[in-house]
């Protein structure tokens, strides 16, 4: 089963892993490092390694909230450091691709559950609008 790390500004990472616990229930293997006020890029490293060694498991995914902010530019960072260890990194996280994450992580490898969340995430976002919008009917192909 792959290994995953959340990390992020403030508790966002801990809030997430929070509420998919909430809805999928406690999970092994899934850590959450927050990169809080005053805390060095250095500490956020530390601690993100401290995560992945202590997994079982010799995939880990780690999922940051932001393209090119601290956790994911230290997480990309970390690729060549955790030996032994096949690690992807993906930005822009939501409960969506948690979701997703947690249940199909055991069913799959690594480059498949990339894969997967790039289109999970994206399609967990809708507008209610669009949602409510009745459906008009299609007579492309005639009655």
């Amino acid at each position: 089963m792959t290994g995953i790390i959340v990390t992020g500004h403030g508790n966002f990472p801990s809030g997430l892993l929070s509420a998919v616990e909430l809805v999928a229930g406690g999970q092994e293997a899934l850590k959450a490092v927050d990169f809080t006020k005053g805390m060095s890029s250095h500490e956020l490293e530390e601690q993100l390694i401290e995560a992945a060694s202590a997994m079982e498991t010799d995939q880990i995914l780690i999922l940051a909230d932001l393209l090119g902010g601290s956790p994911f530019n230290t997480s990309s960072m970390l690729r060549s450091k955790l030996e032994g260890k096949q690690v992807k990194v993906l930005a822009g996280v939501n409960m969506a691709m948690m979701i997703e994450a947690v249940f199909a992580r055991g069913t799959m490898d690594l480059d498949a559950l990339v894969q997967d969340l790039l289109t999970a995430g994206p399609e967990g976002i809708k507008d209610l609008d669009q949602l409510m919008a009745p459906e008009e009917p299609d007579f492309s192909d005639g009655l």
